[in-house]
């Protein structure tokens, strides 16, 4: 095992162009901070430029298959490689990183930038030993990477194949889910509503966990919080088909069928008499609204509670309800079962990046 500057590693390191372009509905895919998920580029939420901006923005170096772009802030440290026959440029706060491929394969070391040996480097980067919420470019280039001297290539594809398997299940549940929401609209979103939510909702208890405290813990249980991250809990708060909303910032709805946890923003719904997948799926139509009317506030805006539990909405009749949940219960099973399978993919890959680097296990 040797230690490398990024430096040394990348022919060159590109840091974005510190503009915002102006977005237009189609044309060349932007990557953007939050399209950097788990070491892939995560497109669920697109932005465009023209071909002119494009070139603009292009004009210091062009995204390749197998260059990594990697954020330097909000949030610090997130990582993806881009694929084969993705034409795109970077958004702000990214570096484009030109990987060397005669000293690093650059698979492996968009694995090493997730590792938690680089993750701590850049959160404590500058040596000052305090935490920074954003990362220079001569930090960045000071990272020091762990590098296989034997067995590169072959620590690369099994970890890619683990990453591949990730994104499998990905793109099944957003399938899944388009399924079960066109089913939903096709049902129900016209029916003239004969009730409010609060009749249809089941309040959980109120959590007493904090993010910070979840951040450093560990478990076998979804924490779901008010941000888009979800994290670990070792003991669960509530079970069955839950949704999850954030209390503050913007209105964002999770949904998750089995034992999970949750913070302090964040908060917990069921429905009754088994509305539960159908008070989700309704949440998720009426998004836009969620956010424009339901979250008030000066400062940050948090989610009015009252004033959504009195949104007219329709009850579905028994033989309805029945019908629909025959449909998309096992749609929504089936991605709750997903997470659990990519999270396990997650834990077995954090687990085996340090041994692969330090040479206690070989491909």
């Amino acid at each position: 095992m040797k230690y490398y500057r990024l430096a040394e590693l990348c022919r060159e390191i590109v840091d974005c162009p510190h503009s915002t372009p102006e977005w237009k509905t189609e044309g060349i895919r932007v990557v953007r901070n939050f399209n950097l998920k788990d070491g892939n580029l995560d497109f669920t939420d697109g932005y465009f430029v023209d071909e002119e901006t494009y070139k603009s923005r292009t004009r210091r170096a062009v995204p390749e298959p197998g260059d990594i772009i990697i954020s330097r802030e909000a949030p610090m440290g997130a990582v993806g490689i881009v694929p084969e026959g993705l034409k795109c440029c970077l958004g702000q706060r990214l570096v484009l990183l030109k990987v060397n491929r005669e000293k690093c394969n650059p698979s492996y070391l968009l694995f090493s930038l997730m590792s938690e040996f680089v993750q701590i480097q850049m959160k404590r980067a500058g040596g000052t030993g305090s935490i920074v919420s954003n990362l220079c470019i001569p930090d960045l280039k000071d990272l020091l990477i762990p590098v296989m001297e034997k067995g590169q290539d072959e620590a690369a594809r099994l970890l890619e194949a683990m990453n591949q398997k990730y994104m499998l299940h990905a793109r099944i549940s957003r399938h899944l889910y388009d399924m079960a929401y066109t089913i939903y609209m096709h049902l129900f979103f016209e029916k003239t509503p004969n009730g409010k939510v609060g009749d249809i909702l089941v309040e959980n208890p109120k959590s007493v966990i904090r993010v910070g405290e979840a951040k450093e813990a560990e478990g076998a249980y979804p924490f779901f919080t008010s941000g888009d991250a979800i994290l670990r809990w070792s003991e669960p708060l509530v079970d069955g088909r839950n949704c999850f909303l954030n209390t503050g910032g913007n209105g964002d709805i999770k949904f998750y069928v089995g034992g999970a946890a949750y913070s302090t923003d964040t908060w917990c719904i069921t429905g009754k008499d088994n509305l539960s997948d159908y008070l989700y799926l309704f949440l998720e139509s009426i998004r836009p609204e969620l956010d424009k009317k339901f979250f008030q506030g000066t400062g940050l805006k948090h989610l009015q509670k009252p004033l959504l539990r009195e949104r007219p909405v329709y009850i579905p009749k028994e033989g309805e309800l029945k019908a629909f949940n025959l449909r998309v219960q096992p749609c929504l099973d089936m991605i709750s079962h997903k997470a659990r399978a990519s999270a396990g993919l997650v834990s077995l890959r954090d687990w085996l990046l340090p041994v692969l680097m330090n040479g206690q296990v070989r491909v």
